[in-house]
């Protein structure tokens, strides 16, 4: 590479760091700069595009990934769709060269998110399906692999594509599986079930969120737990065995007393609200049948 190129790379790197401050990313290692607006990020991008494309085509492979780290999450969501097409198109090609870098995963995870924030599915499985080959040839990290099939099931699922979601979450199920990881599979078990739930396919549903709550057991995770409870409260309301459904919501409830939290707030909400579709069905006799009833494993 000329010293040309290499001051060029390194320019339009610290540009692209004060972009993404500007925009409020958290940026480490920042030499001091007068501090852009939002509004600034944009002109500037609107100027720079053009030399973005270059630079990257101009790069080696290992700079080139480092650089679209940098550049996809300062895209504006309106920016022109072929010049997103050719910026993916980099990052595409930089796959075969860099057939386990970490940054190029990076990358194209904020490619990934940026296209799906623009409407642009197809190409965000893409550059999802990507990544996770990246992941997949390391093998060395399930929180990584996982994470990155979390992404990807976010993103079959603004596609409407259910049974797509299900499989990246049954991939994230056998990764922790593989691993021994017990709060991953706790919470796989979990996610596998809402979405069984969500399509009405209640045997599996009950089924995974049941084996999600033995797994809750191994993890202390008291919000996921109870998160797990609330939905198969629900999926046991659905079922018709309201008892049952009660002694969860019950249960879930019992497990978020004290937490104050945001996300304790949402599950919560979510136990109540569960409970209370259930009681307008008017059963009180199966509440408080079900308040009295021993936990399974409790003598009566």
């Amino acid at each position: 590479m000329s010293d040309d190129l290499r001051d060029e790379v390194a320019g339009l790197a610290g540009e692209l760091r004060h972009a993404r401050r500007a925009l409020g990313h958290d940026v480490e290692h920042l030499d001091p700069s007068p501090p852009r607006t939002a509004e600034d990020v944009r002109t500037w991008f609107d100027t720079t595009r053009d030399r973005i494309l270059a630079v990257l085509r101009e790069a080696d492979p290992d700079q080139a990934a480092g650089l679209l780290a940098e550049v996809w999450p300062v895209v504006p969501v309106d920016a022109d769709a072929e010049w997103c097409r050719r910026l993916y198109d980099v990052g595409a090609g930089l796959a075969p060269a860099l057939p386990t870098s970490t940054t190029l995963a990076t990358a194209l995870r904020g490619a990934a998110r940026a296209l799906r924030a623009r409407g642009e599915h197809r190409l965000a499985v893409a550059a999802g399906i990507l990544e996770l080959a990246i992941h997949r040839r390391r093998d060395d990290d399930p929180d990584a692999t996982a994470a990155a099939l979390a992404d990807l099931a976010v993103t079959q699922r603004a596609r409407g594509l259910l049974h797509e979601v299900v499989d990246c979450l049954e991939e994230a199920l056998e990764v922790h599986l593989r691993h021994g990881r017990p709060a991953g599979i706790a919470r796989s078990l979990t996610e596998l079930g809402a979405v069984l739930l969500e399509v009405g396919r209640l045997d599996p549903a009950i089924d995974h969120l049941t084996r999600a709550d033995r797994a809750f057991t191994e993890v202390r995770d008291a919000v996921h737990h109870a998160e797990c409870l609330a939905l198969l409260g629900r999926g046991r309301q659905l079922a018709g065995d309201r008892a049952a459904a009660h002694r969860a919501f019950n249960r879930a409830l019992a497990l978020l007393i004290g937490s104050d939290d945001p996300e304790a707030r949402r599950v919560r909400g979510l136990a109540v609200s569960l409970r209370s579709l259930s009681e307008e069905d008017g059963h009180d006799e199966l509440d408080q049948q079900a308040e009295g009833e021993p936990e399974p494993g409790q003598d009566a």
